[in-house]
C-alpha cells in the first residue's frame, strides 16, 4: 500500500478465527462486514447469527485489556449490542442513524475492561464461544 507500507501489514483469514495472539491490537474496527459472515447458513438463520457473534468475539478476543472496539455495520446491530453485554464490554455504545453509500447504519463502539475483579456469584466468559 503506498505510503503506509511501512506500518501496515495485510493478511487474509477468516474473521471467525482470526491469526493473531489474545490481547493484540489496542484498537479493532469492522466497517460493513460482519452482517455478511456466516451467510452460507442464509441471512437470519440460527447459525448465520452463531457466525457472526464468532466473529464479534474474535474482535473481543485479539483486542488488548482497555482496548477500543468499533462495529459499523447495517444490520444486526442489537445483537452486536446484547454479545457485547454478555462479554462484559464496557462503554458500549451505539451512534445515531448514519447514512452511508445510501445505506442507512449504525456504529457501536465499546471497550474491552482493563481490569476486572471478579465476584463471588460472577462467571468468566470465554469468548471463543
Amino acid at each position: 500500500m503506498e505510503g503506509v507500507g511501512e506500518y501496515v501489514t495485510c493478511k487474509e483469514g477468516d474473521v471467525r478465527s482470526l491469526p493473531f495472539g489474545d490481547n493484540y491490537f489496542d484498537v479493532v474496527v469492522s466497517a460493513v462486514f460482519v452482517h455478511t459472515v456466516g451467510k452460507e447458513y442464509g441471512h437470519r438463520t440460527v447459525e448465520a447469527a452463531a457466525e457472526r457473534m464468532r466473529a464479534l468475539g474474535e474482535m473481543v478476543r485479539v483486542l488488548k485489556a482497555g482496548g477500543v472496539g468499533v462495529v459499523w455495520d447495517i444490520v444486526h446491530v442489537p445483537e452486536y449490542v446484547r454479545r457485547l453485554q454478555e462479554l462484559k464490554m464496557e462503554d458500549i455504545m451505539v451512534s445515531e442513524r448514519v447514512t452511508a453509500f445510501m445505506v442507512s447504519s449504525h456504529i457501536v463502539s465499546f471497550r474491552k475492561p482493563s481490569q476486572h475483579v471478579m465476584g463471588p456469584d460472577e462467571v468468566r466468559l470465554d469468548w471463543r464461544c
